[in-house]
């Protein structure tokens, strides 16, 4: 994103509801379903590292770290948020919590064996110095994992400017499954693994950016689900957007489902998840 907003007004973007719902509908579900999430990517990073010291940066509410931390891991959490850091401290369960960027925060030269990004990489403004970080602060051996959206992906291909993944201006910098592989390489990271599918996010989010281009206004779909729809929004515009949703979401919902599948097979899934050994 060029030019890039000043540190103090990309604070202001992730304020308490970016990270969460005000109220869940269905809270007991939506946490187990979270919970499947986070015990998912507990799987796919020990692949690679057993056990150790972790460091999930863009911890958000800090689940991912509670989690490693029941676990057995040394788990630690790194947020630009402030309202984020002060919800992942007011958790249970383990784990600690630090607030800021990684730059603000001094930690040992090969000192950790995991380094995790769940859909943050995209919101740094300088990867290249990162990644560099990030490869002096992990021991030989160790696992660095990042999902992003992917550029080249079909889903962006096929909703343009509505694409979910944009998110301007949170996101600074889109990666392609080569841009990505390069910038790790040239951290000193060697690219073991590229996955092409997050179930987590690709169907809902061509469901979203495919609904985007009917609703009167970016995001509703998601603004619904979090409760957050502007009270600025009359009856009439309202109703409109729902007819939309009721009317067209049963029939797009399932094929999101089969797109998504297919542009993953094809190596154009719209989120990449890369695990990387540092070297």
């Amino acid at each position: 994103m060029d030019p890039r907003p000043v540190d103090s007004k990309l604070a202001g973007l992730y304020d308490e509801d970016f990270y969460f719902s005000t109220g869940w509908p269905f809270r007991r579900l939506a946490e187990r379903i979270l919970f499947e999430i986070q015990r998912t990517r507990q799987r796919r990073v020990e692949r690679f590292v057993r056990r150790g010291c972790l460091l999930d940066i863009g911890s958000g509410d800090g689940r991912f770290v509670r989690h490693m931390a029941a676990e057995g891991w040394d788990a630690t959490g790194l947020d630009f948020s402030a309202a984020a850091h002060s919800l992942a401290c007011a958790g249970r369960n383990g784990g600690r919590f630090l607030h800021g960027s990684l730059f603000d925060h001094e930690f040992e030269p090969e000192s950790v064996d995991a380094v995790t990004m769940w859909q943050v990489l995209e919101h740094v403004g300088e990867p290249r110095e990162f990644l560099a970080r990030c490869h002096r602060l992990m021991r030989p051996g160790g696992c660095f994992v990042a999902a992003v959206p992917n550029l080249e992906g079909l889903s962006a291909r096929l909703t343009g400017e509505r694409w979910w993944g944009l998110d301007v201006p949170r996101h600074l910098v889109h990666f392609s499954p080569r841009t990505l592989e390069r910038a790790l390489e040239q951290a000193g990271f060697r690219v073991v693994r590229l996955n092409h599918l997050s179930l987590q996010y690709d169907p809902y989010a061509l469901l979203h950016s495919t609904l985007d281009w009917v609703f009167t206004r970016r995001h509703f779909l998601s603004d619904l689900v979090k409760r957050q729809v502007g009270e600025d929004m009359g009856l009439l515009e309202l109703a409109r957007n729902l007819t939309a949703l009721v009317s067209l979401g049963p029939v797009l919902a399932p094929c999101c489902v089969l797109v998504t599948l297919a542009a993953a097979c094809a190596g154009r899934g719209g989120f990449i998840e890369v695990f990387a050994r540092r070297e």
